[in-house]
């Protein structure tokens, strides 16, 4: 008696898939065009977030002129495409308590008058 056997359709095209049962993709460009728009899906949002603390990154470098550190006006920083509410992590400084947001090794501490002091530290 022959045993039937079930058509089985790629996950991406209407091509038949061959093969073993557990195959899903009738090619190698299947797989990889279904995982890959998986992945585009799914890292939406943090590519966005990604974005902006490069940015972020940059205008802090740029501000900074290749000193240790300096002090400029908030909308300087605005100006640059700055986005206030996104950093990588904070530190606080053991001598004066003042907390630093940093966008990876580029930190900022926001004074009340409207300056910003920047600062190079280490990751």
């Amino acid at each position: 008696m022959k045993r039937k056997v079930k058509k089985r359709k790629c996950l991406v095209c209407p091509n038949p898939v061959e093969g073993n049962d557990n195959k899903k993709f009738c090619s190698d460009k299947c797989k990889n065009a279904y995982h890959n728009s998986k992945r585009k899906a799914e890292t939406g949002q943090t590519g966005k977030v990604i974005s902006i603390l490069k940015n972020n990154r940059r205008t802090l470098q740029m501000l900074l002129e290749g000193k240790e550190v300096t002090n400029v006006k908030e909308q300087a920083m605005l100006d640059n495409g700055f986005v206030f509410r996104y950093h990588t992590h904070n530190r606080k400084n053991q001598g004066d308590q003042k907390e630093y947001l940093f966008c990876f090794e580029y930190g900022y501490h926001r004074k009340e008058n409207g300056w910003c002091t920047i600062v190079k530290g280490t990751i």
